[in-house]
């Protein structure tokens, strides 16, 4: 259990590091693609008609933190700004720094939460900018960005899937989206290649 929205949500376990690496560490988990059934990933996934494991996929790459040794998982109080990445403890920490945030940045530099979803873009879909920092949240606008972003290129997977992390560059996107194919299936194999950065990209 990570996070909470009126009671427990059952969430995926973190997945277990094979190698440190940031270049070229392997992740596995214990029950193979299992490991997803039960979860707020999977309830939210098929609500949208996703595949799981490719929202986990694009939260493994978005919001990636290392959770304890050779751990990682997908962070639910993730921010990305002009001034980088930061991985807060708690929801109140993170709104508050994210209040601050807004203060120096506009809303088109900042993206929030599991799924990173940026402000400018998406920001009026939700009540206040911190409401992206629960997870059912995230996952739930996120889910939807990413089948529309699928539906935009319907005999194209890997664009599609890349879409939601770059619209507007075909070759970016596809790159992206191949990134998160080959994860999702090495994730439902129980193994899967680490991106190149350990935290989030």
């Amino acid at each position: 259990m990570l996070w909470s929205l009126g009671g427990p949500v059952q969430a995926a376990p973190p997945i277990r590091l094979i190698s440190a690496s940031s270049t070229s560490a392997v992740s596995r988990t214990e029950a193979g693609g299992a490991f997803l059934r039960g979860t707020l990933w999977e309830t939210v996934a098929a609500r949208h008609g996703l595949d799981p494991h490719w929202l986990y996929g694009v939260a493994l790459q978005k919001s990636r933190r290392r959770a304890g040794p050779g751990h990682a998982q997908p962070w639910p109080y993730t921010r990305r700004s002009p001034e980088g990445s930061q991985f807060h403890r708690s929801k109140a920490e993170a709104a508050h720094a994210l209040r601050q945030l807004l203060a120096r940045h506009p809303p088109r530099a900042i993206d929030v939460g599991l799924l990173q979803i940026n402000l400018h873009w998406h920001g009026r879909r939700v009540r206040a900018p911190e409401d992206l920092l629960e997870a059912r949240t995230n996952l739930e606008l996120g889910a939807r960005l990413l089948a529309e972003a699928i539906g935009s290129a319907p005999d194209d997977l890997a664009l599609g899937l890349g879409r939601y992390h770059h619209w507007r560059d075909s070759s970016r996107a596809r790159a992206y989206g191949r990134r998160v194919l080959a994860m999702a299936a090495a994730l439902e194999a129980g193994a899967r290649p680490q991106a190149d950065r350990a935290d989030g990209r």
